[in-house]
């Protein structure tokens, strides 16, 4: 299994809402909490349903904690009445550093939009004497990040760190999810040595049409023809994550 090489933005865990307060009533709500983190904003996780007996208030109140994730400098709390996820129109609480939240209904609540980080980076690195050549075809990175099922692989680029030797031709793409030249196509390896843009050779989704992951993989390499004996590669590739 590949080592991952970059901080992930992972969603909140062990979202559990309470109620406090008179018995009866059939308000219902969820909330949704998301991380906040250095490197973005996660995806959101969505509580169990909450019912009410009447407006909240400091002695009605509804108490919503998760599990702090490493490496988050926030949380953002949002609040809604249904089970879809929310996007443009939802009820945004504020955000929190605490790992909790507790809602009385005050201040006024504002109405906002769920923003989820478009671009993320996940990366690779190819290191013959860490990943050897072989026999041509695929090449599982040691070191990988994993792309997420539904991830839109929209470009990237690598950088030869030490040249090729071997191999006619290299291929960049995933372990799953994609092909295994779905970011790079079959190229001659004294193309991608050289590099086109000052060293560094684009990766195929930049100019042509994004990837969509259809199962979570890591970055591989292919080579072709022979195998390869030598060489180190730097692997960056951008894509987005939309809402499910």
């Amino acid at each position: 299994m590949a080592t991952p090489m970059t901080v992930g933005t992972p969603a909140p865990t062990g979202v559990i809402a309470e109620y406090f307060g008179p018995a009866g009533g059939s308000t219902a709500y969820y909330y949704y909490i998301q991380a906040i983190y250095p490197s973005g904003r996660s995806l959101l996780t969505s509580s169990n349903l909450v019912t009410t007996a009447a407006a909240l208030t400091s002695s009605g109140f509804i108490l919503v904690q998760w599990n702090a994730m490493a490496g988050a400098i926030g949380y953002n709390v949002f609040r809604t009445a249904s089970t879809t996820l929310p996007t443009v129109g939802t009820i945004f609480l504020g955000s929190v550093t605490a790992n909790a939240y507790t809602d009385t209904g005050t201040p006024a609540l504002s109405t906002g939009q769920v923003i989820v980080d478009g671009v993320r980076i996940a990366r690779g690195y190819y290191d013959f004497a860490a990943d050897g050549g072989g026999a041509p075809g695929l090449i599982t990175l040691a070191q990988s990040d994993s792309i997420p099922l539904g991830a839109i692989m929209i470009g990237g680029v690598i950088k030869v760190k030490t040249a090729f030797v071997g191999a006619t031709n290299v291929g960049v793409g995933t372990s799953a999810g994609s092909s295994s030249t779905a970011l790079i196509v079959s190229t001659a390896i004294a193309t991608l040595n050289t590099g086109t843009v000052s060293g560094v050779t684009a990766l195929v989704p930049t100019n042509t049409t994004p990837v969509l992951m259809t199962a979570a993989g890591t970055l591989t390499i292919t080579s072709t023809v022979a195998p390869l004996s030598a060489g180190k590669m730097d692997i960056l590739v951008e894509y987005l994550m939309p809402l499910a």
